[in-house]
């Protein structure tokens, strides 16, 4: 998963041509994974991996492909899905394998500029829930989550505005995830309602000031995306708006994804988003696209 563009040199390119990958990673597995000086040439050597050679490479880091390792939770997938709630909380927290084999490639993994986005993400929510909060003025407003995963931006949301008059309702299809957010969320029940759905089948029952979904709608093909936008918008108050998540097109780390963790999404630019929302029924001048810092998430912002 690359972090940046300034490992693209010419000098890098001609060290990765001239490496056989074969002794290469022997030496890195020798040492238990990368150190962070070798970061820049084991991510030129995994986007030079061709289509047809995926399943060769794969074996090669064999020994990191199970769920004792990130990189491997992500690609034997034990809740039958990429980009589960488990695996977002070990990014959200930072989770590292006390395990000395599995340590430096966890270390690893957390570099990437595209786990760096989901943190960054959890930031964004955290700080648009509080924007909402404060134009609010202790007057109750509602929010739902789509693909709400562990509920950890709400957590951090109510653990530093306790008294908020938000409320929210989280709708995610693993009931797991609910389990697991209920008891993180123990202390703010109270203003949490969770639903076990599909969200393409799911019909709330009112309407709301904040939809937010991060991490959902970049697995849906473009005429899923645009149909949900256009259900969901229709259950906007006036004045509210809904946020919606999407991988860029130009994320550095979308090669080490695919083929260490098996993690497939759809990546979209921002034109790309706009165009969805205008195929929703959306006028243009309501339709912005934001982005968390490294630019490689971006949102698609709709205002009704």
């Amino acid at each position: 998963m690359m972090n940046s563009s300034e490992f693209n040199t010419d000098s890098l390119v001609m060290e990765v041509e001239n490496i056989d990958v074969d002794s290469y990673i022997r030496e890195i597995f020798a040492k238990n994974g990368p150190d962070k000086e070798d970061y820049p040439v084991f991510y030129s050597v995994v986007s030079k991996v061709k289509a047809e050679e995926i399943d060769v490479f794969r074996k090669k880091i064999s020994p990191i492909l199970n769920p004792n390792s990130l990189f491997g939770f992500c690609y034997t997938k034990p809740f039958g899905y990429s980009g589960d709630f488990f695996i977002i909380e070990k990014i959200y927290q930072y989770y590292v394998s006390p395990d000395e084999k599995y340590r430096k490639w966890d270390e690893f993994l957390h570099s990437a500029g595209a786990v760096i986005a989901v943190r960054n993400r959890k930031k964004l929510a955290v700080q648009i829930f509080e924007e909402l909060n404060k134009k609010a003025m202790g007057l109750r407003k509602d929010v739902m989550i789509l693909g709400s995963g562990p509920v950890t931006e709400t957590f951090e949301f109510f653990e530093k505005n306790p008294d908020s008059s938000l409320i929210f309702e989280m709708l995610d299809l693993d009931k797991r995830a609910i389990a697991y957010a209920k008891a993180k969320n123990r202390n703010y029940l109270d203003r949490m309602t969770f639903y076990s759905a599909n969200v393409i089948r799911f019909s709330p029952e009112r309407k709301f000031d904040l939809i937010w979904s991060a991490g959902l709608f970049d697995y849906f093909k473009g005429k899923h995306f645009v149909y949900l936008l256009k259900k969901y918008y229709e259950y906007l108050n006036e004045g509210g708006e809904i946020i919606i998540g999407n991988f860029n097109v130009e994320n550095p780390s979308r090669r080490s994804m695919e083929i260490m963790g098996d993690w497939f999404l759809y990546h979209r630019s921002a034109n790309e988003l706009k165009d969805f929302a205008v195929q929703a029924g959306i006028k243009e001048e309501k339709i912005e696209v934001i982005q968390e810092p490294l630019g490689i998430n971006l949102f698609l912002r709709i205002k009704k």
